[in-house]
């Protein structure tokens, strides 16, 4: 399918300009945004962008007409951007809900809406068929012809699994997108009114620790604040956010530490989506990878700054060029080679460049000129919950507007409480916080999700009637939501899948949502997984009983049963299964799916007997008298009749017998007797088939 460079720039949220310099330097014939693009060319592209991994970019040449040169390939001089006041969160949503309105009126009315898919980040090929309700073998064939030489368990990068999309007809949404045109504002909000622009404070930054799993983000953080977090950390990966506020020389920094395991991908956009800067670490011996890829999305979709921080020099396979040319495919340039991302090479093992990365930081910080409002309610988003079995719900809050107090009244989702205490990354106990600070929360009477947004209230009434206004708005919801026809047949289909129901149990919210999506992922049309109940907190004498009745699994992940689930559990003679690291869950799921996939049975053909003479015997009733014309024929095998080719019963033999002895089997050439199992209506004439079937079990 056709479409333009604009189009193709859209598509794959490039610089329309940058993605034509890339066309021009791969050959193409394209010199204007409205030029057409091929699916050949695409192809073309494609190859010319994977190319560039074995040279770096900067020493490419191009030949490019000359009347293009000023405008579209001379590098512009890197200019000290002007800070901008960042528009308030509600200021953001309106105009970009305008934006998707208005372009959704100007599109011409005659013209078919397309289908739509959400692909954020790279993605299996498998999944991507499933996403576009196509056949795996028509995806391969389609990414063949785009040059991609893969399999259904092989991974495309984003910028392919897009155009493969276009070609089937599909507008592509990108996670952000689609959660925001979903938003509703008919949800009871929150305005929170602050004084003129004379109430902003200079705050200190908020910075994100991003990157693919074990390319040492915990460690380089831990590397900065002089703590051993990473050895806490069960199975060696961070599995919940957490977030810091460290002292150095220019002044404070909070930092934000997210994993960087795929299934934490929620996880990995929420951190991104509450920073000013974000720290893009990336092993020097490993480069680019996929949740490399994923957190440059989340990065470029906040729209903050990257620093790059380069890690594992110490290491003697380190390739730093390498990591510059991968990442620069990704409009991620470095300082040196005239872009615009400062790329510091580190070691969190030596400390080396440590504080080459924290000037990065400040240089970054300087020019954003960050403020925030003091003088009004406390505003700001919830990083983590969990359910503490001593202290109760506890929640590890960002302030972002103004400041937080010890016997504040306290709104998030629809759940409100009163400020007990708050606590500090260091452990100690403050009596406020203010913007850029995370703090401990004790005091909501509930667990709230990660990513919610809390707000403080006037009074405790207040609070109670924005409470009661969201939870009449999700019942009201709820109650609208009439079963269509094609909705009832969905869930007839359902149905007929296989379902492993699950109720997971885990210390915190955030793993919580990101087991729950991990799992989700998990099967095919056959088999499913069902989660049941999920929650955060101790496996209870509750839990028991839904799994009793439901017929569902536990899984509990680093929490425990308490003293009456465990009575329980040994009276029903029930097992939990308890994890401390994903990778261990997600794969005795997928383990246990697999069980309930029906096995694949193959036939062969052992041989077969034409029926002569046929006799009755006082032991066995009817007995054939044969001869073996194929094969051979054993006596604890399948048989089928077979009268003018056409099967007309299919059984057991019921005897075997070669003269008066009870055989085994009889071969080829040889007369023979043949009982069947209850089976009387056998002919001179007949041949029986004798075969056998073998049981071979599947595997997701």
């Amino acid at each position: 399918m056709d479409i333009s460079v604009k189009k193709l720039s859209e598509i794959l949220k490039i610089d329309p300009n940058a993605l034509l310099e890339k066309m021009i330097a791969a050959g193409l014939s394209q010199t204007s945004l409205d030029d057409s693009v091929s699916t050949e060319d695409k192809q073309k592209l494609l190859a010319y962008i994977r190319s560039a991994k074995d040279s770096p970019v900067s020493e490419k040449k191009v030949e490019v007409p000359k009347e293009l040169e000023p405008q579209k390939l001379t590098p512009k001089p890197v200019e000290k951007p002007k800070p901008v006041e960042k528009p308030k969160p509600e200021e953001k949503k309106e105009s970009v809900k305008k934006t998707v309105l208005d372009k959704k009126n100007s599109e011409p009315s005659k013209e078919k809406p397309k289908k739509t898919v959400n692909i954020n980040g790279s993605i299996r090929v498998n999944d991507l068929s499933r996403k576009l309700n196509r056949r795996g073998n028509e995806v391969v064939k389609k990414l063949m012809e785009l040059g991609e030489m893969v399999s259904l368990n092989d991974e495309v990068d984003q910028e392919t699994a897009v155009l493969v999309a276009e070609e089937f007809g599909f507008a592509v949404k990108f996670e952000e997108e689609q959660q925001l045109s979903e938003e509703t504002t008919d949800y009871p909000q929150i305005e929170n009114k602050y004084l003129d622009e004379g109430s902003q404070k200079a705050r200190h930054s908020v910075v994100t620790v991003m990157g693919h799993v074990d390319h040492g983000k915990t460690s380089l953080l831990d590397a900065i604040k002089s703590t051993n977090v990473v050895d806490g950390e069960s199975g060696g990966i961070t599995q919940h956010i957490a977030a810091y506020e460290v002292k150095t020389k220019s002044g404070k920094i909070t930092f934000i530490d997210t994993p960087g395991h795929e299934a934490f991908t929620a996880m990995r956009a929420r951190g991104a989506n509450t920073t000013d800067i974000v720290i893009l670490v990336v092993a020097a011996n490993d480069s680019v990878k996929p949740q490399t890829i994923e957190a440059i999305t989340h990065a470029k979709a906040a729209e903050v700054p990257i620093i790059v921080a380069i890690n594992k020099m110490d290491l003697e396979a380190a390739d730093i060029d390498k990591v510059k040319g991968d990442l620069a495919k990704y409009e991620l340039v470095p300082e040196d080679w005239g872009g615009k991302n400062q790329m510091i090479p580190v070691s969190a093992i030596t400390k080396d460049g440590i504080d080459s990365l924290l000037n990065a930081i400040e240089l970054e910080s300087e020019l954003l000129e960050l403020t925030a409002p003091e003088d009004g309610p406390a505003m700001g988003v919830i990083l983590e919950s969990e359910l503490d079995r001593f202290k109760g719900p506890l929640g590890t809050f960002l302030v972002q507007k103004g400041v937080l107090k010890v016997g504040d009244i306290i709104v998030a989702a629809e759940k409100k409480g009163k400020i007990k205490s708050l606590v500090n990354s260091s452990g100690e106990l403050i009596k406020e916080a203010g913007p850029s600070t995370p703090v401990e929360v004790l005091g909501l009477e509930d667990c709230v999700p990660a990513g919610e947004v809390f707000n403080v209230m006037d009074t405790e009434k207040d609070a109670r009637n924005i409470v009661d206004e969201r939870n009449a708005y999700l019942k009201e919801k709820a109650d609208k939501n009439v079963m269509t026809s094609q909705s009832a047949f969905d869930l007839l289909d359902q149905e007929k899948i296989n379902k492993l129901r699950i109720i997971v149990k885990s210390d915190v919210a955030g793993t919580n949502e990101a087991i729950n999506a991990s799992l989700l992922k998990i099967g095919n049309d056959e088999v499913d997984v069902d989660i049941v109940s999920s929650g955060v907190g101790g496996i209870t004498e509750s839990d028991v009983n839904l799994a009793i009745t439901t017929g569902a699994r536990i899984f509990g992940f680093n929490v425990r049963s308490d003293n009456k689930a465990k009575k329980l559990l040994e009276e029903q003679g029930i097992e939990v299964n308890y994890y401390s690291v994903i990778y261990d869950l997600i794969e005795d799921t997928r383990r246990l799916l697999s069980g309930l996939l029906k096995p694949i049975y193959s036939e062969k053909i052992l041989g077969l007997a034409e029926v002569k003479e046929v006799f009755k015997s006082p032991e066995f009733g009817l007995v054939a008298g044969c001869l073996v014309t194929e094969g051979l024929v054993k006596r604890e095998k399948h048989v089928r009749v077979l009268r003018d080719s056409v099967v007309i019963h299919e059984g057991e033999l019921d005897s075997l017998r070669r003269f008066k002895d009870d055989v085994k089997e009889v071969q080829n050439g040889t007369e023979c007797g043949i009982g069947i199992k209850n089976y009387l209506d056998i002919k001179p004439g007949d041949v029986i088939e004798n075969f056998e079937q073998k049981e071979e079990k599947r595997s997701l």
